[in-house]
């Protein structure tokens, strides 16, 4: 494994007892995920099978493509942005994301791109999600104005439903380009099908890599994930009902923004599995380091005590010396000779002690450096981790009941039914 989970003090704010029986109870409980036929996104990183659907709709495009556009929201957008950012220095081709309906957006988008050379991907498992359809819609009728129907159809790839849902039908009726999401993944774990591939493998992401990153982190870095769950599960019922994720890594910030739907949407539940109502679940904050110690520390150190920190830093980093720049001033001269990879790490533990010294709960993780297979890693180690934070919970992580009837409020303002 590349990432290592450093507890610091936090031993000392809990029982040894209670977090050892904790401790074998998740381990357990990830071992029943991982043999529950139901749960799919546990078989992911063991096949290739994806892989090798992506790469066959990928040789059927047209020629002469150089930008995706990626039309989802949620899951079917999150994860392939996260990745995006991360190696951003890496595409071959452009990978434009639309997850949102803002019409100025939709509009400076569209004076942009050139259909002639784009690709359209329109994501939604159960083919009826109105904001990827509507863009779908809006785009679809662009590039048809400039290309001609024929040529616009063959610019289309529909990710949805292997078998049913209205995007499945359209794709059999017009023999559309389309890849099937499984059954037994959910939106905000399906980054590793091709939800999240085939972007990614078209513009020149290493996606076998990232599966490999996964399997590692499926063999070797269960402790983990279910150290990390049964510290957020005991600290909540410590009153901790904020989790701060305190990324110290630019390259990592939408890993943050990955993580805040995958832990809201799978813990944040109003009934337990028994139909007990609980309204259970904590909040995630993403917090940019060094950028918001200079924003939110104040209140995270003075403030109510009602978070548990989460903590990300690099090891291994690009470096850049800080030169000797007005060095006949004093002030400045303890920077001399330094470097930025230094000073980060120095502001790091400097923000992480601070925090300590005010009884602040907090953990570290340590990655040793950002490529294909750490993602990877990361990916499965917090789906991993929130799925069995769920079952200690006694909820189901795995459905999202709550964010259903907004959808049926919204389709009735426009007059669906």
């Amino acid at each position: 494994m590349k990432i290592n989970l450093n507890l610091r003090k936090i031993n000392n704010l809990i029982e040894d007892k209670q977090f050892d029986l904790l401790l074998e109870k998740g381990l357990k409980f990830a071992e029943d995920i991982e043999k529950d036929d139901a749960i799919g996104f546990t078989d992911l990183p063991e096949t290739d099978r994806y892989i090798k659907q992506v790469k066959t709709v990928i040789e059927r495009l047209p020629e002469g493509i150089d930008t995706l556009l990626l039309l989802g929201i949620g899951g079917s957008a999150l994860g392939a942005k996260m990745v995006r950012d991360c190696f951003a220095d890496r595409l071959t081709k452009e990978l434009i994301i639309m997850d949102n309906v803002d019409p100025e957006t939709i509009h400076h988008t569209a004076k942009r791109i050139n259909p002639e050379k784009t690709v359209i991907n329109v994501i939604s498992k159960s083919g009826s999600t109105v904001e990827p359809i509507s863009l779908f819609k809006f785009f679809f009728n662009l590039f048809e104005l400039e290309l001609g129907r024929e040529k616009a159809l063959k610019r289309i790839v529909v990710t949805t439903d292997s078998v049913k849902g209205n995007l499945r039908k359209l794709a059999d009726e017009l023999g559309l380009l389309s890849l099937g999401v499984p059954d037994n993944v959910g939106g905000r774990f399906s980054v590793l099908t091709p939800v999240g591939i085939f972007p990614l493998e078209y513009c020149g992401i290493d996606t076998e890599s990232l599966l490999k990153g996964a399997l590692n982190a499926k063999r070797h870095g269960n402790s983990m994930a279910v150290t990390g769950a049964v510290i957020d599960y005991l600290f909540y019922n410590k009153g901790k009902n904020i989790k701060v994720l305190f990324i110290y890594s630019d390259k990592l910030y939408r890993f943050g923004e990955w993580y805040l739907q995958l832990f809201g949407e799978s813990l944040g539940k109003r009934v337990d599995t028994k139909g007990n109502e609980v309204n259970l679940g904590a909040t995630a904050v993403l917090a940019k380091g060094v950028t918001d110690q200079h924003s939110q520390v104040q209140l995270y150190r003075e403030g109510p005590d009602d978070k548990l920190f989460a903590f990300f830093k690099i090891k291994d980093k690009t470096d850049v010396l800080i030169p000797d720049s007005f060095s006949e001033f004093d002030g400045f001269s303890y920077l001399n000779g330094k470097t930025f990879s230094k000073l980060i790490d120095a502001e790091c533990e400097g923000t992480m002690q601070a925090l300590e010294k005010s009884g602040r709960p907090l953990i570290l993780y340590e990655i040793e450096n950002i490529d294909y297979e750490t993602m990877g890693e990361l990916i499965y180690l917090f789906e991993m981790q929130t799925a069995v934070c769920g079952y200690l919970y006694g909820i189901n992580p795995f459905d999202q009941p709550g964010v259903e009837e907004g959808k049926v409020i919204a389709k009735k303002l426009l007059g669906y039914y």
